[in-house]
């Protein structure tokens, strides 16, 4: 628990988590806007505004983010506990105080799961609050309960990809090389989804919006299984590399 404290204190100092909180509030706030003056404009037809208002807004903005902001996010949370660290040679300290580096890992994965969550339930928050302001809780209060749902879904998706960033960024020497290739990897996995998305429902990216698609049918079952075995799996293999990993500085 103390390791978990310090890793998360790290993320609090270094402010990352905190201005990933306010990019969130200030797109959503820009999302609502232009929904709004849509609305007030009327240059999109009714049954259009009606699906991106009230209890459909916090999906509009999940919708929004889930392809890229998001994971682009947790995968610099990951790297600022790990790569960053190696980096400048912060990593070394607490293995020559004799810290045992299962535990040191262990609580890295952790952390960046507790920030991916962070990350969504704040967006869960302040998109249903925005919405109610401007659309009134009458419309917001029957999809609650629903929302929550996909939202929790779409996090074990992220979970599963913090997961395996930070898996990654144990290879990396450099935070921005880390950022490009988990773009890359996104951006792939996007392209797999919409080329076969059968076969792509076996890799957790695949998740990252599909659970948002409300009309779409998926195999629930096995998509907790490829989020919680990515999961699992990546924490194993991280587990591994980081035992052998050699820290120069």
């Amino acid at each position: 628990m103390k390791n978990i404290v310090n890793e998360w204190y790290k993320i609090y100092k270094g402010k990352r988590l905190g201005f990933f909180l306010l990019a969130l509030l200030g797109i959503t706030i820009a999302v609502a806007i232009i929904i709004k003056s849509l609305e007030i404009q009327g240059t999109m037809e009714r049954k259009y505004i009606d699906d991106m208002i009230g209890g459909n807004f916090p999906l509009e903005v999940l919708g929004m983010i889930a392809d890229i902001v998001l994971p682009i996010f947790v995968t610099m949370l990951a790297t600022f506990l790990v790569t960053d660290e190696i980096d400048s040679g912060s990593m070394k300290l607490p293995l020559l105080c004799g810290q045992s580096r299962g535990k040191l890992i262990t609580s890295k994965v952790i952390v960046v799961i507790l920030g991916t969550m962070a990350l969504m339930v704040f967006t869960y928050v302040i998109t249903n609050i925005l919405s109610a302001i401007i659309w009134g809780w009458e419309l917001v209060l029957p999809a609650l309960g629903d929302n929550a749902i996909i939202f929790a879904e779409t996090f074990l998706a992220l979970a599963g990809w913090a997961v395996i960033v930070l898996f990654i960024s144990l290879f990396m020497k450099n935070s921005g090389v880390m950022v490009g290739v988990a773009t890359f990897i996104l951006v792939a996995g996007l392209i797999l989804g919409s080329v076969s998305p059968k076969f792509a429902s076996f890799e957790v990216m695949y998740y990252f919006k599909a659970f948002i698609n409300v009309g779409q049918k998926i195999n629930l079952a096995l998509a907790m299984t490829v989020c919680f075995a990515t999961m699992i799996v990546f924490y194993i293999l991280s587990l591994v590399k980081f035992k052998r990993l050699q820290i120069n500085k």
